[in-house]
């Protein structure tokens, strides 16, 4: 009886708002874009995208679409938390198309503090700031040290169609190692903030754009939470 009312409340929330049940948050809508219809703001078809990266990847749900809508697509993921990379790792074993590196991303190579909090995939190689404990209720779960690489270094004499970059609000340190292969990327989906005070020293959405800007980058798509975190595709400019 109880199963029957609730089917029967939900038709009527659909009846009496159509939209509310397919409501998706603008973050979401951006990412969705993403990876599915890439190729159309690049102005490519879809095996011409031979080189995907995702710095910072977590575990990666993402591979799952890349791989369905770019199979042509070889996909470099770097993670260097090891609350996930073995998981990561193991996911991914058996499939030559997909790397795993256990490293973090940044504009030096050298050893870094890694701070990983008490929330799901928030690490980063900055320290929590006051916004995100008060919004989000995080904190320092473990400090540990990673190893740290450039994007430059990485992929010298290397192809790059599509960077990913989600490092909770060190984004500006990756794309500060990665000057020269920027040059060969086609597009940038990139997580971002329009606010301060998530972490200490991070990157904002200005920041991001002015910098991407001079090199070329056009703003294509943003879309953020309640809190003005969110998702932001960048592609680079046709002369």
């Amino acid at each position: 009886m109880k199963l029957l009312i609730k089917k029967i409340f939900k038709k009527l929330i659909k009846l009496i708002y159509p939209n509310l049940l397919s409501f998706s948050m603008p973050y979401n809508y951006v990412q969705n874009t993403y990876e599915f219809n890439i190729h159309k703001y690049i102005g490519c078809n879809i095996n011409d995208i031979k080189s995907w990266c995702i710095v910072g990847g977590h575990l990666a749900h993402e591979i799952k679409n890349i791989k369905k809508n770019y199979p042509k697509s070889k996909i470099t993921v770097f993670e260097c938390s090891k609350r996930y990379i073995k998981q990561l790792q193991n996911n991914w074993l058996n499939d030559e198309n997909v790397i795993i590196v256990n490293k973090a991303v940044s504009r030096k190579c050298g050893i870094f503090k890694f701070y990983e909090t008490n929330l799901d995939g928030s690490g980063s190689l900055l320290k929590l700031d006051k916004a995100h404990i008060r919004d989000y209720g995080s904190s320092v779960a473990e400090i540990f040290e990673v190893k740290s690489i450039t994007l430059d270094i990485y992929y010298k004499n290397k192809q790059l169609d599509v960077l990913q970059i989600d490092v909770q609000g060190a984004e500006k340190l990756v794309l500060e190692g990665a000057y020269k292969i920027l040059k060969k990327v086609k597009a940038i989906f990139i997580e971002t903030s329009v606010n301060k005070g998530f972490y200490k020293r991070q990157s904002t959405f200005d920041n991001l754009y002015k910098l991407l800007s001079k090199r070329g980058f056009k703003i294509a798509l943003l879309g953020t939470d309640f809190n003005l975190t969110g998702n932001a595709l960048f592609v680079r400019q046709k002369l």
